[in-house]
């Protein structure tokens, strides 16, 4: 029982004495209840790291804003130089030197327009007025939120530690760093104010394109001073500074688009813009100027200029220019100058068309030479890369590839008529060979050798377009990614603006458009016996800081099984020894086929050897006219002038390789699926059925829409002196190529198979 009151506290009789109750004493009277527990757990747990939060953050508080010791604060450098980029050839000798127009222009603050202050601000600081150098409001928020991405992370950092960081201290990931950054961003707060940090910071933040600061930009992008900015250009701008390459309006449009979208809303959510002041801004898209740069070409300039495309598309306009880059290219001197002098000494005449060479090593995909015209200060327009032309029959090889992968064998025999009507082919359903040569039955090797319309017709509607479609992708075409859009084309989406094939049954005679550098490639990889190896300008670059970036081939893709590869190999021979292609021949191993588009407009050869694949394209450069009367040829076929300069070429590139064989091709095995020639009757009789012919046909493939009808002429590469005469009237194909050697109607001519 408790006693009287002691000085206030209550106190126990112990031996008649008052003794007052001891606060353990107390507390051990009490009786703990779970809820008594929970709520102590509850402090212990939570309210300590609180207030050890606070105390942090006081203390934090009060060292950088308050008792931070003084820190030393250069004066800002002027602009490091940009370091020029050199392109090599694979000897080492200096082919290019590219230099961006790097520089800036310092304006102060009174001479920058109040809404590129204000994107500024609501961009990449909106408390920029507020806070005192760090904003740690924001720096709670980059840590709480689960994005984690590079611009949240930036979102942290104030406008003040930006420009401390980019002029001062580096941007180094280290903690000794980041307090330096915030001690100095503290200090230079207190010391110069809130508009001289902006006016600094204006002055030396990169945009891109090699202009550092605003007035530097404006010069740039916009041809004007800053001064002059809209709020649709200082939001474009201002967009461009989290990651200049990524955002830039040059290599990105809508990238640029959206960042430039951004910054306006967030103008109009900070109120620096009314909602119709921005409404304005959203549809008052910027108009740009083109980037200066420079570069001084010493040699072989289409080959620099395909270079520079891959080095902008892969790293951007300001590396490729400013980035210090030290490139080596895979471009053969020799070779190079071998086929400059070539495409030269064939077509010397002013008037005489222009003409595109492209060699490639099967194994590397490593490009040797490249020329994309006839002389690249008349003709910047590089062919090699951008000439996108029909091939005419020298597409036949995909054709046949996908038929031998689809069960014919080289001798599945198939009418070949003069004219016939193909089931499937649209608008109306006639093709016909040159001169309307009949050739009887014959086998998928000879129609090869000799270029037989009537039968790829039937090859590809048994096949199927697409089927050919596929098995060209994985040979190589559409080229790489980096390699410039098609002439024209306004589409947004990048890859719909590359070379494309088209489902169509015309595609065996040649109908889509291609550019040499596809070609070379893609034959390439029959050299290569079915292995894709995407085609490489650079073996070799090193950055700014001697780092190498790049090295070496490319990963090698299988395309096609090798057997497939080595037989389609062993037909494209005869057409050098005994077809169309003869005056290609070399002496020694080639396979390769001839190509001839519509009314004479485009002439090709690409062939290949173990060591090289060439591709070589005549025509003209503005327009697809007709190649007549040029150097002694009434109409120039691709075994004519394009043979001719093919055999010139690789007989010098090869002059010191010993010679090496195809590997022999393996006898195919039986068809997988049945496969029989279209009986339909030509101007030619047909003859009875070839026992090697499946007595069984498949189904047609699905016809495509109609197509514009065209009128092709077929170029006889028999004999090149004699002008062929026209063909009537064809339709449901945008190219023809019937480059077959006549023979009398009716009767099948005489072809002898090639070796190997």
């Amino acid at each position: 029982m408790s006693g009287p009151l002691v000085a206030g506290k209550p106190c126990i009789a112990q031996a008649n004495i008052l003794v007052p109750m001891s606060f353990i004493d107390r507390l051990r009277q009490i009786r703990h209840t779970p809820l008594d527990i929970s709520i102590a757990a509850a402090i212990v747990l939570i309210g300590l790291p609180v207030v050890l939060a606070g105390a942090v953050g006081l203390g934090a508080y009060l060292y950088f804003f308050k008792l931070s010791p003084p820190v030393a604060i250069p004066e800002p450098e002027g602009l490091t130089e940009a370091r020029s980029s050199h392109i090599y050839a694979s000897d080492g000798t200096l082919m290019a030197t590219l230099r961006g127009a790097n520089y800036r222009v310092p304006v102060d603050y009174d001479q920058m327009p109040d809404h590129l202050v204000r994107a500024t601000v609501a961009s990449e600081d909106e408390r920029f007025f507020e806070h005192s150098g760090l904003d740690l409001a924001a720096i709670i928020r980059a840590l709480t939120e689960s994005r984690g991405d590079d611009e949240q992370l930036r979102g942290a950092s104030t406008i003040t530690q930006q420009y401390v960081s980019s002029v001062f201290v580096g941007k180094e990931r280290s903690l000794a760093r980041k307090i330096k950054e915030a001690q100095m961003a503290t200090q230079l707060e207190r010391e110069v104010g809130k508009e001289k940090i902006l006016e600094r910071y204006l002055n030396t933040v990169y945009f891109g394109a090699g202009a550092y600061g605003a007035e530097a930009a404006a010069n740039t992008y916009f041809d004007k001073p800053a001064s002059e900015l809209t709020v649709s250009e200082s939001a474009m701008l201002v967009g461009l500074i989290p990651a200049p390459s990524r955002y830039s309006p040059y290599a990105s449009t809508e990238q640029a688009e959206r960042r430039r979208q951004l910054v306006i809303d967030r103008m109009e959510s900070a109120n620096f813009l009314t909602s119709a002041q921005a409404a304005e801004a959203r549809r008052d898209r910027p108009e740009l100027e083109e980037i200066t740069v420079t570069e001084e070409v010493f040699r072989y300039p289409y080959a620099v200029d395909a270079v520079k495309k891959y080095l902008q598309s892969r790293y951007g306009v300001d590396r490729a220019f400013n980035g210090g880059l030290e490139v080596t290219t895979t471009i053969d001197p020799r070779l190079q100058d071998q086929a400059e002098k070539v495409v030269t000494e064939a077509l010397p005449t002013p008037d005489d068309p222009s003409s595109s060479i492209v060699s490639i090593e099967p194994s590397t995909g490593y490009v040797r030479a490249l020329v994309g015209g006839r002389n690249f200060e008349d003709e910047k327009f590089n062919l090699a890369i951008q000439g996108r032309r029909q091939p005419g029959s020298a597409f036949k090889p995909f054709v046949l590839t996908s038929a031998l992968e689809s069960g014919l064998l080289p001798s599945t025999r198939f009418n070949g008529p003069s004219t016939l009507c193909v089931p499937g082919w649209r608008p109306e359903c006639q093709v016909s060979n040159y001169g309307r040569s009949g050739f009887g039955t014959i086998t998928v090797e000879q129609a090869t050798v000799n270029s037989v319309n009537t039968v790829y017709a039937q090859m590809i509607m048994r096949v199927g377009p697409s089927e050919v479609v596929e098995t060209v992708r994985r040979m190589g075409i559409p080229g790489p990614t980096w390699m410039p859009p098609r002439s024209g084309c306004a589409v947004t989406e990048e890859d719909l603006c590359r070379t494309e094939i088209e489902p169509l049954p015309a595609l065996a005679l040649g109908s889509e458009e291609v550019t040499p550098l596809e070609m070379a490639s893609a034959y390439g990889t029959l050299a290569n016996r079915g292995v894709y190896q995407e085609p490489a300008l650079v073996s070799r670059i090193t950055d700014a800081s001697g780092d190498v970036i790049e090295s070496g081939p490319k990963k090698p893709e299988r395309a096609l099984e090798e057997n497939i590869a080595d037989n389609v190999t062993s037909i494209l021979q005869g057409v050098v020894t005994s077809g169309t292609g003869t005056r290609a021949n070399i002496g020694r191993p080639v396979a390769g086929k001839t190509g001839t588009a519509q009314n004479f407009q485009n002439a090709w050869f690409v062939g290949y050897t173990p060591e090289l694949s060439t591709a070589v394209w005549v025509g003209y450069t503005e327009s697809n006219r007709e190649l007549s009367n040029i150097q002694g040829f009434s109409q120039v076929t691709g075994g004519s002038i394009p043979a001719s300069i093919w055999k010139t070429f690789t007989e010098e590139a090869l002059k010191d390789v010993p010679i090496s064989e195809f590997p022999e091709a393996s006898p195919m095995g039986a068809l997988a699926l049945p496969f029989k020639a279209d009986s339909s009757a030509g101007s030619s009789p047909d003859p009875s059925p070839s026992p090697e012919t499946s007595p069984t046909a498949t189904a047609p493939a699905a016809s495509p829409p109609p197509m514009e009808p065209m009128e092709p002429s077929e170029p006889d590469e028999s004999d090149d002196s004699q002008p062929p005469g026209l063909l009537d009237r064809l339709f449901g194909f945008r190219s023809s190529d019937t480059e077959s050697s006549p023979s009398p109607a009716g009767s099948p001519s005489p072809l002898p198979s090639p070796p190997g």
